[in-house]
């Protein structure tokens, strides 16, 4: 026989699957880690979806007003004096009313600063 085929020892065959034991340990627990990972993330989303329905109900329990929101700009207050008599400043938050609450006279509406 050529030293190309040789036939493994008892020994080096003994030593070739502990480490091969060895390999699989270390795959059985990559894989225990990543089911682990996987959970706490699917228990994240649920933390997440039950955070954000909680907001939803929320928000859908305050009417929302109609109409456009838009910050005040300086343009703003040069073209429309009138705004500054409101009180309102550069950088205030406001909803626009639509065409038909204009009609009516509705004005417009500063929105709370949070």
């Amino acid at each position: 026989m050529s030293e190309e085929q040789k036939i493994p020892t008892k020994e080096e065959l003994i030593a070739f699957f502990a480490e091969q034991v060895e390999v699989k340990r270390a795959q059985l627990e990559l894989q225990k880690i990543s089911t682990e990972l996987a959970v706490a993330k699917a228990e994240e989303m649920k933390a997440l979806a039950f955070i954000a329905q909680m907001t939803t109900q929320q928000s859908a329990s305050q009417p929302q007003p109609e109409g456009t929101p838009h910050t005040i700009t300086q343009e703003d207050l040069d073209n429309n004096p009138e705004l500054l008599e409101a009180g309102l400043a550069v950088g205030d938050d406001i909803i626009i009313p639509t065409a038909t609450q204009f009609a009516e006279g509705v004005p417009a509406k500063k929105l709370k600063k949070k």
